[in-house]
């Protein structure tokens, strides 16, 4: 059986009594088409980016609405209210980097949530009316390949940084496009679970709607969909060759204790991200225990120190750098410890 498949039951009840909701009719989508990168032969010189280029562009993904909500409709950016976005920026911003953000829910597209959980965002805090998804999140990718990337002597570099659901779409953004180099992509707690209840049908209603399937790959198919040499991944597990380094973290299992008090925790990723050649090549994993599925995703956590920790560690070698330069060497850090490993020039560390 794949690693993508094996739920134990105790899990899949877990679930059903959570999460377990109606399916969502699907809402009338705009045709939006993403702009496609440029096709224009590769000139053989290399230019510097416009002056008003930052040296970091975050792309950022937040994950499913809480229980008895209606996803993927409500789905909201709760990263940027939860100071999560702002987090990483500043351990950019610390080394001394330009950046730029930009977060979206995990939805296909724009959309108006009826319903905004306060406790999601936080007490006092509040959201645009209006969310963007994934095709603005593509649309924002390409742009920025286009402008401040391709050609480029001192390109932009790219952090993704994604929670829960959200992985599943910036897993799928990695994949669609191949030719963007992603200087680190961030993975808190990623989950397949109920991913394609919520949107397999807005996602197959937009490329009927388009008349071709953007991306070269079942986008609205993404759980166990990957082979990775005999075995299935989902698509949120498996990381593609354009990404240089990968920052997993995952949360608390099922049942656990924290301060002598027992924590109960669903979801949660229970299976670590490996390359799409079977390898784990810059792949760096911590697990939280004591921190549940929702906590890690806040910047006072334990597993976002060490998030913070690992980027600062990285990109403190991007200053004046060229893209491919890994750095000399990384923390690779478990809940069993820590070591410093050594990476060969132009080549991602391996933990």
């Amino acid at each position: 059986m794949s690693p993508a498949f094996v739920r134990p039951l105790i899990l899949i009840s877990a679930a059903c009594a959570v999460l377990a909701l109606p399916g969502c009719a699907p809402t009338a989508q705009t045709i939006f088409s993403p702009t496609p990168t440029s096709s224009t032969p590769f000139s053989g010189e290399l230019t510097p980016r416009p002056h008003n280029a930052p040296d970091v562009l975050l792309l950022a993904v937040s994950g499913r609405c809480p229980p008895n909500c209606l996803a993927p409709d409500d789905n909201i950016d709760y990263l940027t209210p939860r100071g999560t976005v702002q987090a990483v920026v500043s351990a950019l911003e610390a080394q001394g980097l330009s950046v730029v953000s930009y977060a979206v829910a995990a939805h296909l597209g724009q959309h108006t949530p009826r319903t905004i959980s306060q406790a999601q965002v936080g007490a006092g805090r509040s959201v645009a009316a209006s969310q963007d998804g994934f095709l603005q999140l593509e649309a924002r990718l390409n742009t920025a390949y286009t402008d401040w990337i391709r050609e480029r002597s001192n390109p932009t570099r790219i952090v993704l940084l994604a929670h829960s659901h959200g992985v599943v779409w910036t897993h799928a953004l990695v994949r669609a496009h191949p030719e963007v180099p992603i200087a680190t992509m961030i993975d808190l707690d990623g989950v397949c679970d109920f991913w394609e209840t919520d949107n397999r049908r807005q996602v197959r209603a937009y490329v009927s709607q388009l008349g071709r399937n953007p991306w070269g790959f079942n986008l609205s198919d993404p759980c166990g969909s990957v082979r990775v040499g005999n075995m299935r991944y989902d698509l949120k597990d498996v990381v593609y060759p354009n990404v240089a380094v990968n920052l997993e973290v995952q949360s608390q299992r099922l049942v656990g204790r924290e301060g002598g008090s027992v924590i109960t925790n669903f979801p949660f990723d229970g299976l670590q991200n490996v390359r799409s050649d079977g390898s784990r090549t810059g792949l760096l994993m911590f697990r939280s225990a004591g921190e549940t599925h929702s906590s890690v995703s806040r910047p006072g956590s334990r597993a976002f120190a060490w998030v913070s920790a690992q980027l600062g560690s990285l990109s403190a070698s991007w200053k004046g750098q060229p893209v491919n330069a890994a750095p000399a060497s990384v923390a690779c850090t478990s809940v069993g410890g820590s070591a410093t490993l050594s990476a060969a020039t132009n080549r991602p560390p391996t933990c």
